[in-house]
């Protein structure tokens, strides 16, 4: 954490839990450390990214700390704006929704505008869904590829469905997506009527909640016991039998 080196200071990319466990739960000491050093941040949404800092033991007067925010509507004209303040020396923090930022995240669009501006960036450990969610699976954890959001019109994403499996058989790789928690169970309806009986699916939800469930079946068994996944947050891999 020391910048005495550099004119510049750094950009910390700080994990967020993914359910209502305590911060205490999930992230080292460290995490707490850095994140109480900070009085900027790039977020997503203020309201849950001041309920999370505060969950962490964040002492500071809200009144006093600066909070970008960083969401589907931001355009890149507001970026460079972001980051006056760390090119000035100033050290900052990204915060994701859930999980760590940059992945199914907007975050990746600040840490590039950093990289080009010869700003650090510095990961802090923690949570990620879709990490967690592979190597819980069962399948090829060497060769993956995560999708992100697949197509919302029903016809791209069964027609996407049929080329992930292609894929998935092809290349001997897993395939990794996700979908809103509102629309899963369209998304799951799609899966199961566009892949092939013999391909594996597996549903890994609610991760590290207690209601967490992490089950991986052929097409053809899940068909016999669909889940109810609405508003249910889940990750999605397909691999070949």
């Amino acid at each position: 954490m020391d910048n005495t080196k550099s004119k510049t200071g750094c950009i910390y990319l700080v994990p967020v839990g993914l359910g209502d466990e305590s911060p205490a739960d999930f992230l080292p000491h460290y995490n707490r450390e850095v994140v109480n050093m900070l009085d900027e941040f790039i977020v997503e949404n203020i309201r849950s990214a001041r309920r999370f800092l505060r969950s962490t033991g964040y002492s500071k007067d809200f009144s006093q700390v600066i909070f970008h925010t960083l969401d589907k509507h931001t355009s890149q004209d507001e970026i460079p704006g972001f980051l006056m303040n760390v090119l000035k020396g100033k050290n900052i923090g990204i915060l994701s929704e859930a999980g760590n930022p940059c992945i199914a995240d907007p975050g990746n669009k600040v840490v590039k505008r950093a990289h080009e501006s010869g700003i650090r960036v510095i990961p802090l450990v923690g949570p990620n869904s879709i990490l967690m969610a592979l190597i819980s699976s069962g399948f090829n954890g060497q060769n993956f590829t995560f999708h992100g959001y697949l197509p919302v019109d029903k016809r791209e994403r069964q027609s996407r469905l049929k080329e992930v499996q292609q894929w998935a058989i092809q290349k001997d790789q897993t395939q990794i997506f996700m979908e809103t928690p509102f629309r899963n169970n369209a998304l799951l309806a799609d899966i199961l009527s566009s892949c092939n009986d013999a391909m594996l699916l597996c549903i890994a939800s609610n991760i590290t909640t207690e209601n967490e469930s992490i089950k991986t079946l052929t097409i053809r068994q899940w068909k016999k016991q669909t889940p109810d996944l609405h508003k249910q947050p889940s990750v999605f891999l397909l691999y070949k039998a």
